[in-house]
């Protein structure tokens, strides 16, 4: 990311709906993963360290990474010696086998080069649980950015989507087999109507329809 794609992401946490989607998004992740004990924590493609925050607060021991200069910066200035940072890339992660209890992506997969090897080395650095959180390319608010992006480019020009059954499927073919899956999703309704809506997104009947656009998966 550049530094102004880094000031668009800071300007998303800070301010609506950015902020009221982010508070639903940790509220889906958590009710996938929430392990009983602290664990030691890799978030790849930490960003401004948003996520990084949240699992600090819930008592996890939390490192981050991202290739981004901007980003890193960003997140120093908000956690300042609270977690480790580095630099480097999903598909060439700088830990050895089974460094962390989880290892977290999360709206990272959609800028990677290669996917499946940013998930192989996910698999190859955790110990217990892979967790997703990725932007769904069936839902509403998916398709209000990719035609806004017809006529005024952003990050979101350069990502690529993913649906619930892509995730399942590419996650089987990177551990050779069927391994237990949780997922739902949340932001089921256009963001401008968010504040409408907030009620029936913490729903969880609302949370196992595959259309929300953002899809929280953790992997055992």
């Amino acid at each position: 990311f550049q530094f102004e794609d880094a000031l668009h992401c800071l300007d998303w946490f800070t301010s609506e709906p950015g902020r009221t989607a982010a508070a639903i998004e940790r509220e889906l992740l958590q009710g996938l993963w929430a392990p009983p004990t602290p664990h030691s924590v890799l978030e790849v493609g930490c960003g401004a360290g948003h996520f990084l925050e949240w699992f600090l607060q819930n008592g996890h021991q939390v490192t981050g990474l991202d290739p981004s200069p901007y980003m890193l910066d960003f997140a120093r200035r908000a956690l300042p010696g609270r977690v480790s940072l580095d630099r480097g890339y999903a598909e060439d992660l700088p830990y050895d086998d089974n460094a962390f209890d989880t290892v977290a992506l999360i709206t990272t997969l959609e800028y990677v080069d290669d996917p499946y090897r940013a998930l192989q080395e996910a698999v190859r650095v955790a110990r217990h649980h892979l967790l997703l959180g990725v932007l769904n390319r069936y839902s509403v608010i998916t398709w209000q950015h990719c035609l806004r992006s017809l006529w005024q480019p952003s990050v979101f020009s350069h990502a690529r989507f993913f649906s619930v059954s892509q995730l399942s499927r590419m996650t089987s073919e990177v551990l050779a087999g069927t391994v237990p899956i949780k997922w739902q999703t949340c932001l089921l309704f256009p963001l401008n109507a968010l504040r409408y809506f907030c009620f029936l997104e913490r729903s969880r009947f609302i949370r196992w329809l595959p259309f929300g656009h953002f899809i929280g998966m953790r992997i055992d």
